[in-house]
Formats: C-alpha cells, structure tokens, sequence
C-alpha cells in the first residue's frame, strides 16, 4: 500500500481535526492548537465527566500518547456500531413487533415532527405502519423491565 493511501483523511484537508483511517489524527500539533484554541469543544468536553480523564492527553504535549487515545477512541466506536448493527440485524419481526405493540397515527407522527420543526412534504411522508413501546409505566404492569 502507497504511503498516501495509508494516510487517507476522514475529515476534509484543511480540517485540522482531521483523522487517519486508523483513528489518528493527520497533524497531532495541528489538532492540538485547534482543541486548545476551541473554547467551546474544551468546556464541552471539561463538562462530561466521561471524558475527564482524557484532557490531560487531549492538550498535553506527548503526540504519541494522543494518538493511541484517538486510536483506541476510533476502534472503540467502530466495535460499538458493528455491536449495535448486529443486535438490530438479528432482530426478528416478531421481535420488533414484541418490543414496539401500539400503533401509531402517521397524521399525528409528522404533526409532532412538525412540532419539532422537521416539516416532510407529502413527497417524503412514507411512514404507513408506526409502532411505538408501552408506556413505561404499563410496560412494568406486563411483567416488563
């Protein structure tokens, strides 16, 4: 494999939070002094308490250390999806069925969505057969979690 082809960018070139196919970043000092100059992305991730213990790699000095973070941050997220694409492809009808028993009104669902400022033409208004869990407290009435 070509040296550029190994360094193929998820994000677009200029982008200094740009990443490697293997989840790390393109440019460590770039990624750095954008994170560093991003007050809003360093309150943000100062006020999850998740990401806490990985503001000191995330603004440090050691790039090598940075980039095993974003690595093992990327492969993390990637093993989540295929976990997540996997239950929902063993899923049977009977099972989605099982899970979600209340018809829905589709009028009713686009006026909520509406509600919720996504408007849908009647070109996009394909939803037919809408069904949503029990309520909470009627799903503990069942015999359910």
């Amino acid at each position: 494999m070509a040296a550029a082809e190994a360094t193929t960018t998820v994000a677009g070139a200029g982008d200094p939070f740009g990443l490697n196919e293997d989840g790390s970043c393109r440019d460590p000092a770039a990624f750095r002094a954008a994170l560093l100059a991003d007050t809003g992305r360093l309150e943000a991730l100062s006020g999850e308490p998740r990401f806490a213990p990985f503001l000191p790699v995330l603004t440090g000095a050691d790039p090598e250390a940075l980039q095993q973070l974003l690595r093992q941050a990327v492969q993390a997220e990637k093993a989540r999806q295929e976990r997540t694409a996997k239950r929902w492809a063993e899923r049977t009808i009977d099972a989605q069925r099982a899970s979600a028993p209340v018809p829905r009104d589709t009028v009713q669902v686009y006026k909520q969505l509406a509600d919720a400022g996504l408007e849908y033409g009647p070109a996009f208004r394909l939803l037919r057969n809408v069904h949503v869990p029990l309520p909470a407290e009627a799903s503990v009435a069942r015999g359910g979690r």
